[in-house]
């Protein structure tokens, strides 16, 4: 299917693109369950900050940099962005674009990065090095994996200064895994910029908005630590990908 800015990046509306509405009932969807919180509240961010900014829809549709905005990032030689508003005739409409970059940049992005800790911190579940060209991968089907073991799977070296060494050296085959690890720890490196810690940057515009945004991140964040609990205590995996003390401002890895 084409990307399309709204229908493809909104949450509401990806989520139901794959027949994930909230109404389909499935248990512990906890992306969905944390992400629509976290969209509401960004919403609501996004809504309020716009009111504080711009007076009427008028004033919206008066303002050149705003204007100049929507036609840069529609225009087919420049952003080409597809489903984005080729113009701003109201705060609606800017505050809804606002809040799906916001979550774009944010909250998908977290659900998305984040976990790729805990799958590729064990190397076997996803090899990143390859030893052979693809071109001599065996024919015979009862063959390929051993081609794989072989070509694929890191090197097992328990020597400590070799250990020490690898982490000052490029990748080389006999470090591909620590090299493998290093690189997903870098991928995944928590941000210093969450969305919970901004106060700083609304000291002049967006005060009150962004006070009423953060007592909802800290509404949603004690509600996602005290569901953790409760399933660590039922040896259960807890999911704090969405937790907003977790969740970066923007993609800054």
């Amino acid at each position: 299917s084409r990307y399309s800015f709204f229908e493809s990046t909104g949450l509401p509306n990806e989520l139901a693109s794959r027949g994930f509405t909230e109404d389909v009932q499935i248990p512990a969807y906890l992306y969905r369950e944390d992400g629509m919180k976290l969209w509401n509240a960004i919403g609501g961010f996004a809504t309020d900050f716009v009111d504080e900014v711009f007076d009427s829809d008028e004033a919206v549709a008066s303002d050149e940099v705003v204007q100049e905005w929507a036609k840069e990032t529609t225009d087919p030689d420049k952003g080409a962005v597809k489903g984005f508003p080729t113009s701003f005739e109201d705060k609606e409409t800017v505050a809804k674009v606002l809040q799906t970059i916001m979550w774009m940049a944010s909250g998908l992005h977290a659900a998305v990065n984040f976990p790729q800790y805990d799958e590729f911190a064990y190397v076997p579940n996803k090899p990143w090095h390859l030893r052979a060209d693809l071109s001599t991968i065996p024919k015979d089907d009862a063959e390929i994996r051993e081609w794989m073991f072989e070509n694929m799977f890191p090197h097992i070296n328990t020597d400590d200064d070799w250990l020490r060494k690898s982490t000052n050296t490029l990748v080389t085959d006999e470090h591909a895994a620590i090299d493998s690890l290093a690189m997903v720890r870098l991928l995944t490196t928590p941000s210093r910029n969450c969305l919970d810690n901004l106060s700083d940057r609304f000291e002049k515009i967006g005060t009150e908005a962004y006070d009423k945004f953060l007592k909802n991140l800290n509404v949603i964040s004690e509600e996602i630590e005290a569901r953790n609990e409760e399933a660590e205590k039922a040896n259960k995996a807890p999911y704090n990908y969405l937790n907003p003390s977790n969740v970066p401002s923007s993609i800054d890895i």
